[in-house]
C-alpha cells in the first residue's frame, strides 16, 4: 500500500505500454496520430518536467513514430514485434467505438528491468489484455516504488477487430501490483460486477490506496482507502478538438500531483481535470508532436445513407 514513506524518492517515471498508431474520426474529420497510454501519459510527465522513460513494442517499419517522443526528451526502449498496435477511434459526442486492426507483441520484463533502478514511479498503460505480459505484473508486485495502473486494456477484448467490454484474466495480477488505479465509470462497474463486491472491498482485497473513476464531462470520483470518496468537477470545454487521450493526460497529471508534488487527492483531481480539459481543447500536448503526416487533418467522407 502507498504510504508517505513510499512516495517518489526518484524523479524518473517509467511508463509501460504500447505506443500506437491511431486513426481518430471525430466530427467528420480524421486525425492520424501517435497514440496509446504510453504516448499521452509519457508526454504529460515530460510537460511536468519529469525525466520519463517508455517501454513499448513498435514494429521496425514504424519506428519513425517514436522520433517525436524522443525529441520531446523521452527515453524510449522499443522491443521486438512484427506489428505495431493500431486503433481506429470513432467519436460521436460522448460515445466512442473502437477497432484494433493490429497488435504488437507483449511487453516483457527484460525490456525495462534496467530502467527499474532509476524509476520513482511506474505507470502501467496496457491497451489490450495481451499488451503487457502477465509476468510483468508479478515482477512489479515486488517493486519498491509506487505503481499507477490504468485498467482500460484489461477490461476489454478484441472481437475480430472490434473492441468490446470484458474483464481479463490478468486483471487480478495487475491490481495486486498497483497502488493507484484509474478507470472510467463503466470500467469500474465491470470490475465490481466481476468480483461481486463494492469498490471499497475490491480496494481492500488488492491493497489499493486510491481508485480514480473518471466520467468525462461529468467529472468523476476519487475513492480513497478507508472509505472516503472525493468528487471533482469537470472543467468545461467551449470548443473541443480531439478528446482521445484525455483520460491518459488526467491520470498522469493526477499521479504527478499526488506522488511528486505531494498534493492531496482533492487538489490532484482538480489539477488533472484542468489539464485534461486543456488537452481536449487542443491546448496541452502540441499538435506537431502527435500528428502523423500526411493525414493529420483529412476530411472524412460522409457515410452513405441506408
Amino acid at each position: 500500500m502507498l504510504t508517505e514513506s513510499t512516495l517518489m524518492t526518484r524523479n524518473t517515471v517509467l511508463v509501460i505500454g504500447s505506443v500506437a498508431i491511431d486513426r481518430n474520426v471525430c466530427a467528420g474529420r480524421t486525425f492520424r496520430k501517435i497514440g496509446g497510454v504510453a504516448t499521452y501519459a509519457g508526454l504529460t510527465y515530460r510537460l511536468h518536467g519529469l525525466p520519463t522513460r517508455i517501454a513499448c513494442n513498435v514494429a521496425p517499419a514504424d519506428v519513425a513514430i517514436l522520433a517525436p517522443l524522443r525529441k520531446a526528451g523521452i527515453q524510449v526502449q522499443s522491443g521486438r514485434t512484427l506489428n505495431t498496435t493500431r486503433f481506429v477511434n470513432r467519436i460521436d459526442g460522448t460515445r466512442r467505438t473502437q477497432e484494433m486492426p493490429s497488435i504488437a507483441s507483449p511487453i516483457r520484463p527484460r525490456l525495462f528491468d534496467a530502467a527499474l533502478r532509476q524509476a520513482g514511479v511506474i505507470h502501467l498503460g496496457p491497451l489490450h489484455p495481451g499488451d503487457i505480459a502477465p509476468e510483468v505484473f508479478s515482477r512489479l508486485n515486488r517493486a519498491d516504488v509506487p505503481v499507477a495502473l490504468d485498467i482500460q486494456g484489461l477490461v476489454r477484448r478484441c472481437d475480430r477487430t472490434r473492441i468490446v467490454p470484458a474483464v481479463s484474466d490478468h486483471l487480478a495480477a495487475a491490481l495486486q501490483a498497483a497502488d493507484i488505479v484509474k478507470s472510467d465509470r463503466h470500467e469500474l462497474d465491470l470490475v465490481l460486477a466481476a468480483y461481486g463486491a463494492g469498490v471499497d472491498a475490491v480496494m481492500k482485497r488488492f491493497d489499493i490506496t486510491e481508485w480514480v473513476a473518471t466520467s468525462a464531462s461529468k467529472g468523476g470520483c476519487i475513492h480513497v482507502c478507508g472509505g472516503r470518496r472525493l468528487s471533482y468537477k469537470p472543467v468545461p470545454v467551449d470548443d473541443p478538438a480531439d478528446p482521445t487521450g484525455a483520460g491518459d493526460v488526467f491520470f498522469a497529471a493526477y499521479t504527478v500531483a499526488r506522488l511528486h508534488l505531494r498534493r492531496t487527492p482533492a487538489v490532484a483531481g482538480r489539477h488533472a481535470a484542468r489539464l485534461s480539459s486543456e488537452h481536449v481543447a487542443g491546448r496541452y500536448i502540441p499538435a506537431e508532436i502527435l500528428g502523423l503526416a500526411p493525414m493529420s487533418t483529412v476530411i472524412e467522407p460522409a457515410a452513405p445513407r441506408r
